[in-house]
């Protein structure tokens, strides 16, 4: 049973009491151990992961994303990731999305840059699929996100731009085509995070598209020109503050190929025109219903909160998440969705700019509260510059760690005592609601570079996690767990009938070793990318799993009970295992 909200909390610090004692201790440096006072676990030698992605054959691909200098906004945002099985073979796609620049789109005659679709192989490689599968995406890439649209069994992608987005339909038999008029998804300026969810319960997947900046070159200062043109006293590239935003997009699905932009119809006014980025769908209510979060840059976060009957209500401040625990709007870029202390409600990671602390609000029954500092986050990512992320429980012992990917926008940084390359980090679930940053020669994070997005998934099958990363202007990441899983682990794949196919929303509990988890399936998240759609849980040494429960989208509540551990299950919904 998990504790309850009050018995798990009576222990805490206020935060204004912990940064006291912080003064005169050393409150950020715990040790590991197995058996003490609080359990935490023992890490061993390193590394965790390596980097592979020259051995799997995706080094050839490269983000190209304006000029080098980065003069402009538009050059420094990078691009996303997405991990789904395009060809419903069992295993583990991976799409790379890709930028352009402002001389590409000039100039016809220009090679147009494009996203790229690399097939897995099934013995560590993947193959560039990209032109014979019909995904390309050749407008300035930013965001991905990828659900059945359509309910026909083959997952769609749609991709943000900087200019028109995209909708590419799965036809079923290894190719995609554009239906982005047909469909009505067109967009405009500049589009960045998205996201499938059904908001009504209609059993069809409705998008959310957020947007960043009215961008249009001509009228953009030059760097050095005003206050938010510098950085650190050096001329870089200006924004967002003191740019046009530009107003979020919602779209409720038709179901006959096409899409109805219902932002006013449904409340979901974006009347700031917050500088919109990254976007999940969550329950964070436990209403059953589906809610929504936006990370905003420089301005406060969105919270719509579901209110049943196909319109929202804007409740970010009310709920906590909107600002900082001192009242600041930070620059939210990406956030990561988990409960990271298994006590049944969903808590939000969101990282932010440099000289500032990536943010983790926990979910206290529908309230957030900003615990960052008591977490032990408060001050190890001060100089990096974070963007993708995620829980996921990579040693499979049974709690979410943390990963974030960073790196500046500014080339400039290094000239103003930071770094435009830099390091990525994992941080170690220490099961009593702090984190650890694990040193780069354990993580195997010792490579810089300057990275975007981040997805993950089981590419190989073997029941441990990977995590791909896009790198602006370089060749991604692909880390690959690098040694035998130290837990018993449990997949589910989701099939909805009654529900969207994918069963985007459904939430599932397992218990197992006297712990319950829970996690919900998402189209999407991280900063602009799209992770795997199957639900991962580590078991640590149970034996097996006592009982599955699983609340899928539409409401319907089914459990399994008496399952193996170390495979996936795939669960049609209202059938028996």
């Amino acid at each position: 049973m998990m504790p309850s909200f009050d018995a798990r909390r009576a222990g805490l610090q206020t935060r204004r009491s912990f940064l006291r004692q912080c003064a005169f201790a050393p409150c950020f440096a715990i040790p590991l151990f197995r058996g003490g006072a609080v359990g935490q676990p023992v890490l061993t030698p390193g590394p965790w992961f390596v980097d592979v992605a020259a051995r799997a054959g995706l080094a050839a691909f490269r983000d190209v994303c304006g000029d080098p200098a980065k003069n402009y906004l538009v050059e420094t945002l990078g691009s996303g990731v997405a991990l789904f099985d395009y060809n419903n073979d069992g295993l583990l796609d991976v799409l790379l999305v890709n930028g352009s620049s402002f001389e590409m789109l000039a100039n016809p005659a220009l090679p147009r840059s494009s996203s790229r679709l690399y097939r897995n192989n099934g013995d560590g490689t993947f193959t560039d699929v990209t032109r014979e599968s019909g995904l390309m995406n050749e407008g300035w890439g930013v965001g991905v996100t990828v659900g059945d649209y359509d309910n026909d069994g083959y997952r769609d992608v749609f991709i943000t731009n900087f200019g028109s987005n995209a909708l590419f339909h799965n036809n079923g038999n290894g190719t995609f085509t554009n239906v982005t008029h047909e469909a009505g998804l067109e967009g405009g300026n500049w589009s960045t995070g998205c996201a499938w969810g059904d908001y009504d319960r209609d059993g069809r997947l409705d998008l959310y598209v957020a947007r960043y900046v009215d961008f249009e070159k001509e009228q953009m200062p030059t760097p050095g020109t005003n206050t938010y043109c510098t950085y650190r006293g050096v001329p870089v590239a200006c924004g967002p503050r003191g740019l046009p935003g530009l107003a979020d997009l919602f779209y409720h699905n038709e179901g006959n190929g096409s899409f109805r932009e219902v932002s006013m119809d449904t409340g979901v006014r974006d009347t700031i025109r917050g500088y919109g980025l990254g976007v999940v769908w969550l329950d964070y209510d436990n209403d059953g219903w589906p809610d929504i979060f936006v990370a905003n840059d420089s301005m406060p976060n969105y919270l719509w909160h579901n209110q049943r009957n196909g319109t929202f209500e804007e409740v970010a401040m009310e709920a906590g998440c909107a600002l900082s625990a001192d009242g600041r709007a930070q620059s939210n870029m990406g956030v990561a969705v988990g409960d990271y202390d298994n006590d049944g409600w969903l808590d939000l990671f969101v990282t932010h700019f440099s000289e500032d602390y990536n943010t983790l609000y926990h979910n206290e029954r529908g309230q957030f509260e900003d615990v960052t500092y008591e977490a032990g986050l408060g001050t190890v990512s001060y100089t990096q510059l974070a963007w993708g992320t995620g829980f996921f429980d990579f040693d499979n012992d049974g709690w979410k760690e943390i990963f974030v990917a960073n790196g500046h926008i500014y080339p400039q940084a290094d000239q103003a005592g930071n770094h435009y390359w830099q390091q990525n980090q994992l941080f170690r679930n220490l099961r009593n609601g702090r984190f650890s940053l694990v040193p780069a020669e354990e993580s195997g994070f010792t490579q810089a570079r300057s990275s975007r997005g981040a997805a993950f998934g089981d590419l190989r099958g073997r029941g441990q996690m990977d995590i791909v990363v896009n790198n602006i202007d370089s060749q991604p990441f692909l880390y690959e767990f690098s040694r035998a899983a130290s837990g018993r682990w449990v997949r589910f794949r989701l099939v909805g009938t009654t529900c969207n196919r994918d069963a985007i929303g459904a939430r599932v509990l397992v218990t197992a070793g006297g712990q319950t988890q829970m996690d919900e399936v998402r189209s999407a998240g991280s900063f602009v990318s799209s992770s795997d759609v199957r639900l991962h849980f580590g078991l640590a040494d149970a034996p097996a799993v006592d009982k599955v429960q699983i609340r899928w989208p539409d409401g319907s509540v089914e459990e399994h009970v008496g399952l193996g551990t170390n495979r996936e299950y795939t669960i049609r919904q209202g059938e028996k295992l």
